[in-house]
């Protein structure tokens, strides 16, 4: 991708707040939120934080070689600077950015996916059956980036807009006309994806999360529903029927409304599934409409929870509306590869390790699910704390491992704070002590047995020693447990004497991978 470059003049609109400064000579190569990151002719926006305020360091944002700054509204203008004090400065990033990189969205299809759980899978699912269709599709998840050859994890579940508008411009170059994002429920007020018209756009499930960013249910819910409200009505909007707080934001919505789940009353019904502990399968049964004419077709998913069945009716349904026919879509679907970190399953000799990105305690309590369908003789887990998302998140999860507990007979619960890990990304997400403290406070009061440690070598040390052969270890958390997988698997090839093996870590943090 070539350089992007313009004026002040052409990026921002003065009349849109107070512009201060000689505007006529400025010229615009990039755009940076981070002042650390700031190269020299960078258009710097000061955005209000959670914890900081970004325009404390627009001084130092020009030190570095800032062209000009965007500041809220009331913020210091320093001396000297040319630039704009925002009413709403975060609108105004997205307008920067799709200015500066051609708006490419309106070159591209582009699918939208939100809600609490099932997005990544989702998203990868989706884009898997573009491409066997043999579209050229790019995706952003939590999990993975993936634009042409190249793959990485990124910093963020939906970037902030600069970083969005610069995949997507991008994505046109390198010729992809089919993107597959999150939305997460921080980029909509944010206007992360402000002017961006999606074809289709997804409501997967809802459970309270993001409390912390959000400060209530009812917040959390109304971002996520003024998504599907923002859908045009050229799109469709996709929502599970078996989830009422998701059929709720039909009210106000343009798009074409098409259900999924297992209800009757759902366009895209899921039904007869069977899971296994690599695998689920059944059949999606279209009622008929935009989707094409009443039929039925089996499927099967290289996946096992049967959670995993609801996440492939959205992703056929959405590829169907697309163009896939749905014949085409469920047969690719049993090739699909699984995501890292999705309940993915190894072994390692005579013992079995799971693991799974699990965020908030919906998503904890499908792995669990999943597992006590078939409880293993013996199982060791590892938890690796959420980090800067609050006391009541870790709490919760906290109490859906009580749940299971008795079920799973936890041998026993390993608990990680991960500092080394977490100090190792560019966004701030250390266990704060009261995260650990609630976490602790809550396994105590329901009798639920934790080993704590402050890294995670030193848990993954303690859960393969007390593994016994035909043990199944269970590996779950975020960001600082990226690196556990591959740390219990050399320590476990080590007990069983076998070689150091090379393999490649999960993918690296990056901040702008591509």
């Amino acid at each position: 991708m070539s350089a992007p470059a313009a004026t002040l003049l052409e990026l921002c609109d003065a009349g849109s707040g107070d512009a201060f400064g000689d505007w006529t000579k400025v010229h615009i190569l990039g755009i940076s939120t981070d002042s650390r990151q700031v190269r020299q002719g960078d258009l710097f926006f000061g955005l209000p934080g959670t914890a900081t305020d970004g325009a404390r360091y627009a001084k130092e944002a020009l030190w570095r070689g800032a062209a000009a700054v965007v500041l809220p509204e009331g913020a210091e203008i320093p001396p000297g600077a040319a630039g704009l004090l925002s009413p709403d400065p975060f609108a105004a990033l997205a307008s920067a950015a799709r200015r500066l990189y051609g708006d490419p969205a309106r070159e591209l299809d582009i699918v939208g996916i939100t809600g609490t759980n099932g997005k990544t899978t989702t998203a990868l699912l989706t884009a898997h059956l573009l491409r066997a269709h043999g579209d050229e599709a790019s995706s952003w998840t939590t999990t993975l980036v993936e634009i042409g050859r190249a793959s990485f994890r990124p910093q963020w579940t939906t970037p902030p807009a600069h970083e969005l508008q610069r995949f997507l411009r991008t994505a046109v170059d390198e010729g992809v006309r089919r993107i597959v994002m999150e939305v997460s429920s921080h980029a909509i007020p944010q206007q992360r994806i402000a002017g961006i018209d999606f074809a289709v756009g997804i409501a997967t499930n809802f459970s309270p999360d993001h409390l912390d960013f959000h400060g209530t249910v009812e917040r959390y819910h109304a971002a996520k529903h003024a998504f599907i409200q923002g859908i045009g009505d050229q799109a469709m909007a996709l929502l599970n029927a078996d989830d009422p707080a998701i059929l709720a934001m039909r009210e106000g919505a343009r798009a074409r409304i098409v259900t999924f789940g297992r209800s009757e009353s759902a366009d895209v019904r899921v039904r007869g599934v069977e899971t296994s502990a690599h695998s689920v399968q059944g059949w999606l049964e279209v009622r008929g409409g935009v989707l094409g004419n009443p039929a039925r077709y089996p499927f099967r998913l290289p996946m096992t929870g049967d959670h995993n069945a609801l996440n492939a009716a959205a992703a056929f349904a959405a590829a169907v509306w697309l163009g896939v026919p749905p014949s085409h879509a469920t047969r690719a679907l049993r090739f699909f590869s699984p995501p890292p970190r999705r309940l993915q399953r190894q072994r390692v000799g005579p013992y079995v390790i799971y693991n799974d990105v699990a965020m908030n305690e919906a998503s904890y309590d499908a792995v669990l699910r999943t597992l006590a369908q078939t409880p293993p003789e013996q199982l060791v887990v590892v938890h690796a704390l959420r980090g800067n998302r609050g006391a009541e998140v870790n709490a919760r999860i906290a109490q859906i491992f009580s749940r299971w507990d008795g079920r799973l007979r936890f041998s026993p619960l390993i608990v990680s704070e991960s500092r080394l890990e977490l100090s190792r990304g560019g966004v701030d997400r250390t266990v704060r002590p009261e995260e650990r403290d609630a976490f602790r406070a809550a396994a105590e009061k329901l009798g639920l047995h934790c080993l704590f440690h402050v890294e995670l070598d030193a848990a993954i040390a303690e859960a393969v020693t007390r593994l016994a052969p035909g043990g199944v270890l269970l590996l779950l958390g975020t960001f600082g447990m990226d690196r556990g997988p591959s740390k219990a698997r050399a320590m476990l090839r080590a007990r069983l004497g076998l070689p150091a093996q090379e393999e490649a870590d999960y993918l690296s943090p990056q901040l702008g991978g591509f």
